[in-house]
């Protein structure tokens, strides 16, 4: 039962399906893949392809012994329990190699007490010191994404692929340099699932034509579309199209159920608390088209080909977790203040949430079943309210990406998070030493020219000049350090240090600056190394800055 990779996954059920991609990465590398994931989540494994043997973390019940509520009602049953889980890992996966892709301290303790070796493994690690350090550039990177929400231009399940790449390639027997597409597609439901869902559904009304489904919740009520234009939606497919909403969720999310059936005029069938995981991919198996906020359900009908029409409201946006299929349509408030920050306070007082009507919505969605075509109902008040993106993937490199259809691509926001694209996927392929450096996309005409008109963009030349001007000083300081030279040493210290300040002086470099601080930590007291890195990241800044300044 051995595997070669053990992965860790260790957060919500969106991010564990987004894991697909993955471990389809390491069945064409030859490679035998093992997951580790939360036991909630448990009864989502089956629809998982590629994946060779999953262990449950019991973190409910260790949470629950913690609090003195165990077997001997004492603390020190949550370690015991804890131990117990990790020798039997250690004794039936025996890893080879362990991917952390959870950024916690526990997280990181866990994969650290189950790699063979404490460089074994890749992704969210801690040293020998116990210090958290992230090991791979890609890994660096996603960390430093979370910082601002303008600094995440690429879909997780590609940074969850890139930033195990590097234990992909030294492990398997076939190369993973791109990304082929479609991938992230999930095993189809259980014959026992289907069944039951059948059930629920063949109480629809009669004259139904099919399903549409209706996420209603959301991680956090901020990034909730109100329950009543769901309501409106609902009833004007069933009114246009004949297509029964049904309702969707987990049984803590009952509660918006019935305030949907309080506003709701037309039929409908409500699942919500009443599915298991593999009923409720039964269901969603099932549908004409799935409306939804960003949630778990978004992307479980992404694995399973289903199109999405995702609401994308306060901190969440399309760039980062948005659906990982094709043709899907997501939207986001055309509002200057959209994404908020995290812990951040909303300057409109939630007001993002009512700003895309559920005409938008239910326009959208009419156009798209008679025609196919996102675009079929688009009109200038929809632009008004809405940008409107449609999924896509790179042809080249493979990368999931959007196109935009609502006209607002050539906003700051939208080009500075084209032009990161380009700018992280070249630096990061090129220190991972990979040839996918050579398929990154160039930028089309357009896009340039409104990238050099970007007074966002151009807003970063000045700190850019500065920083690319100390790194790269940074090789010579480097090796008079490492020979010896009377107090080059502390100098070097300070230059990295004002590096390291003056990227994270501005929003949009901040995740440059916590990439800086985790890679020049990574390099320990190899002055050379660090030399090295400093001048690659200075000649990607100089390319930058002609770019922009050209």
């Amino acid at each position: 039962m051995s595997v070669d990779i053990l992965f860790l996954n260790l957060t919500r059920f969106g991010d564990l399906l987004q894991s697909q991609a993955l471990l389809e990465d390491c069945r064409r590398a030859g490679l035998r893949t093992g997951l580790v994931c939360l036991d909630n989540f448990a009864a989502a494994l089956p629809l998982l392809r590629s994946l060779a043997e999953a262990w449950p973390l019991p973190g409910a019940e260790f949470l629950r012994r913690l609090d003195g509520k165990g077997p001997g009602r004492s603390w020190h049953d949550a370690p015991a329990l804890l131990l117990n889980f990790v020798g039997r890992l250690r004794q039936e996966a025996a890893p080879r190699h362990v991917v952390n892709l959870t950024a916690t301290l526990p997280a990181r303790l866990l994969a650290s007490l189950l790699a063979p070796s404490p460089e074994a493994v890749t992704g969210f690690a801690l040293d020998r010191e116990g210090f958290g350090l992230c090991r791979g550039n890609w890994a660096a990177y996603l960390c430093g994404t979370t910082l601002k929400r303008c600094n995440a231009p690429f879909n997780m399940q590609d940074m969850f692929r890139m930033a195990a790449r590097p234990a992909v390639r030294a492990l398997g027997t076939a190369g993973t340099d791109t990304i082929p597409s479609p991938g992230g597609r999930l095993l189809p439901p259980s014959e026992t699932a289907n069944a039951q869902a059948a059930t629920l559904l063949a109480a629809a009304p009669e004259g139904c034509r099919g399903f549409v489904g209706l996420q209603l919740g959301a991680s956090h009520p901020a990034r909730q579309w109100p329950q009543s234009a769901f309501a409106q939606v609902g009833d004007g497919l069933w009114q246009a199209a004949r297509l029964c909403p049904v309702l969707l969720g987990a049984p803590a999310e009952k509660a918006l159920a019935r305030a949907y059936a309080r506003q709701a005029r037309g039929p409908f069938l409500d699942a919500v608390g009443a599915t298991t995981l593999p009923v409720l991919a039964a269901l969603v198996a099932r549908l004409r088209l799935l409306v939804t906020n960003d949630t778990g359900t978004m992307h479980l009908a992404a694995g399973l080909g289903i199109p999405s029409l995702a609401i994308f409201l306060a901190t969440a946006q399309a760039w980062d977790t948005g659906p990982y299929l094709e043709g899907c349509c997501c939207l986001e408030p055309a509002l200057p203040c959209h994404p908020c920050g995290f812990k951040q306070a909303c300057s409109r007082d939630g007001g993002c949430a009512g700003h895309i009507s559920p005409r938008t919505v239910l326009r959208l969605a009419l156009g798209w079943l008679e025609s196919g075509r996102w675009d079929a109902g688009l009109d200038q008040e929809i632009r008004q309210e809405a940008r409107v993106w449609l999924t896509t993937r790179e042809a080249a490199g493979g990368f999931a990406d959007l196109r935009c259809l609502s006209g607002h691509e050539h906003e700051d926001r939208s080009l500075w998070l084209r032009l990161q694209r380009r700018f992280w996927q070249k630096l990061l392929d090129e220190m991972d030493g990979v040839s996918a450096a050579s398929d990154v996309p160039a930028l089309s005409s357009d896009i340039l020219s409104a990238v050099k008109a970007s007074g966002l963009a151009r807003a970063q030349l000045p700190v850019l000049r500065e920083a690319a001007h100390f790194l790269a000083a940074l090789p010579d300081q480097c090796r008079l350090a490492a020979a010896g030279h009377p107090r080059m040493g502390q100098l070097l210290l300070r230059a990295c240090d004002h590096i390291q300040r003056l990227l994270e002086s501005r929003d949009e470099l901040a995740s440059l600056g916590y990439f800086w601080h985790e890679a020049r930590q990574a390099q320990g007291g190899d002055l050379q190394a660090l030399g090295g890195l400093a001048g690659t990241l200075a000649r990607h800044l100089a390319e930058l800055d002609r770019l922009l300044a050209s």
